[in-house]
């Protein structure tokens, strides 16, 4: 299995081929990730590794097609990125912007699942609707995982259990109370 770790830094996946535009010891290639094309083969690796570097590239859709490109059709790429309610999301200048769980639906044509209906339609708590269409010329992925992570004390108390079931709820009511940590998500490359 060729697995590429992007970004990879001084901590590259056992077995991967590691990118980061740091010459840390064990990265394979030295290339700044907002630079494109890679200078990688097309359809060469069967997953793709982005831990905590969407967040640092200029171009987000841009950094997606090329992983896309580089990726086999059905290949994984997994991401792990902070969340916006982290605070660490903004202590870090090197950050680019920060994320919502709803950010990768957009390369999916993943629709959230509906809230319940409350009895009166215009009800504060039920006005915020979406519906994510795929982004013209965006990557084809489908969505195989995603999940937030938190504190031990917010899994403790339930909070992760709710924030993982109710997403959109979450991340309108609650995230500014209760913060998380990461995003994790898991996408297939899907190619015609």
């Amino acid at each position: 299995m060729n697995v590429l770790d992007l970004g990879c830094g001084p901590n590259k996946q056992s077995g991967a081929f590691g990118v980061d535009v740091h010459p840390f010891a064990g990265v394979d290639l030295v290339h700044d990730l907002n630079v494109l094309p890679w200078p990688l083969e097309n359809d060469a690796y069967d997953r793709v590794i982005a831990s905590h570097v969407i967040e640092h590239v200029d171009d987000p859709v841009a950094f997606l097609r090329e992983a896309h490109r580089v990726a086999k059709n059905g290949a994984m790429i997994e991401i792990a990125t902070p969340h916006f309610s982290n605070r660490s999301a903004y202590a870090d200048p090197t950050h680019q912007r920060t994320f919502s769980v709803r950010a990768f639906d957009f390369f999916t044509g993943s629709e959230p699942r509906p809230l319940h209906k409350p009895a009166v339609a215009s009800h504060w708590l039920f006005q915020h609707r979406f519906i994510f269409d795929r982004l013209p010329d965006a990557p084809g992925f489908a969505r195989v995982s995603r999940r937030l992570t938190f504190s031990r004390l917010f899994q403790a108390v339930g909070i992760a259990w709710l924030a993982n079931r109710f997403v959109d709820f979450y991340e309108f009511y609650l995230a500014w109370m209760c913060p998380a940590r990461d995003i994790e998500i898991a996408l297939r490359v899907v190619k015609e």
